[in-house]
């Protein structure tokens, strides 16, 4: 008799890629908190703060609840996946965290980013693809580049 059951071997990992701009602090964070202008899928909710809720969607293959779990202006803003599914490979990430820390560096602020949470066993480089995607998107917005 075979099994329907699919397996799903996943592992926790973090993943930190770091940039720095010409630009301070304030203004930096500024440029992360806007997340709709510089995210690539659907964004729905409220503004970002503290314990705001919003949901990232690509159409019906990709979903995301997430909740802002620290919130420190100019400095860091985390979100926690809350309710999450790749619809493609029913991957769920729920309880991930997106890390957003600034470092003043002189006149300069250095962000970095990091995923904190769950992946798929064979899927360790797509993460690091993801996490540079990410801090391109965000740079890109920052220094004003479509």
């Amino acid at each position: 008799m075979n099994n329907p059951i699919k397996i799903i071997k996943m592992k926790n990992q973090s993943y930190t890629i770091a940039i720095e701009f010409s630009k301070p602090p304030d203004d930096v964070f500024n440029y992360v908190i806007n997340l709709s202008k510089w995210w690539p899928e659907e964004f729905v909710g409220d503004v970002i703060k503290l314990n705001s809720e919003f949901v990232l969607r690509t159409g019906d293959t990709h979903y995301s609840k997430n909740k802002v779990v620290e919130f420190v202006p100019n400095k860091k803003v985390v979100w926690l996946t809350t309710e999450s599914i790749r619809k493609s490979d029913n991957f769920d990430w729920t309880g991930t965290k997106f890390i957003f820390e600034l470092i003043p560096k002189g006149n300069n602020t250095q962000l970095k980013f990091t995923y904190d949470g769950v992946v798929l066993e064979n899927e360790s480089g797509r993460l690091v693809q993801i996490c540079d995607m990410t801090i391109n998107m965000l740079s890109n917005f920052i220094i004003g580049k479509k």
